[in-house]
């Protein structure tokens, strides 16, 4: 019995109306072979096997690799949205919650390279719908809860353009920050929590300053 043969064995047939479970599994494969460096390219066909399936099993549920791919990082963007939303759950302070967002951002980038990898490190597939490209960036949920926080802290109305501005610019220290301690682990980095709580401060203290300069 060769070694695909085995797994399939191995693994249950799910019963009747489980087909989600399976979609689950593929995902889950998919993710664990975009984040081994060492893995060929993703096909539809070598997910197949890691999960132990028939190739035709896994076409039920993507068309291609890229709706693949795209599911795969909805799946990781969803699990950065909870955390993010859980650290700033019960913090009364707007500012304390931007901080508490921007530092859990970058724990979990460090703690899950690979996946973060295949968050922001590659271009993902954009899907359309009946708003248009834009509502659909992946990730872009947990931007707006950013955008939000950012808004709240500086006491100016949901989706002010200065506060979407700042967000941005908060977001692309947090990805720095997040990408070069990934690829230069042996730097002599200040502690995570220290540093980008620093960092979000003078983002912030800009901000203000800005918005008093305006009002001269």
């Amino acid at each position: 019995m060769t070694a695909t043969s085995a797994q399939r064995s191995r693994r249950q047939r799910n019963p009747r109306g489980q087909g989600e479970r399976l979609r689950e599994d593929i995902i889950e494969a998919a993710s664990r072979l975009l984040e081994d460096p060492a893995s060929p390219p993703l096909s539809l066909r070598g997910v197949a096997r890691a999960v132990g399936v028939a190739a035709t099993s896994v076409y039920l549920h993507f068309d291609d690799v890229d709706t693949l791919v795209r599911a795969v990082a909805d799946r990781h963007f969803s699990e950065l949205a909870r955390t993010l939303s859980e650290v700033a759950d019960g913090l009364a302070d707007p500012c304390a919650r931007v901080r508490a967002r921007a530092v859990a951002y970058c724990e979990f980038g460090l703690a899950s390279p690979g996946q973060y990898q295949i968050m922001f490190s590659r271009p993902l597939p954009l899907r359309r719908g009946e708003d248009g490209v834009r509502d659909q960036v992946p990730g872009r949920p947990a931007f707006e809860q950013l955008v939000e926080a950012v808004a709240a802290c500086l006491d100016r109305p949901p989706g002010d353009v200065d506060s979407r501005l700042t967000a941005t610019l908060i977001w692309q220290q947090l990805h720095g920050t997040v990408s070069l301690r990934v690829s230069r682990p042996l730097f002599p980095w200040p502690p995570i929590a220290d540093a980008v709580t620093d960092a979000v401060d003078r983002l912030l203290a800009g901000a203000r300053a800005a918005d008093k300069a305006e009002a001269r």
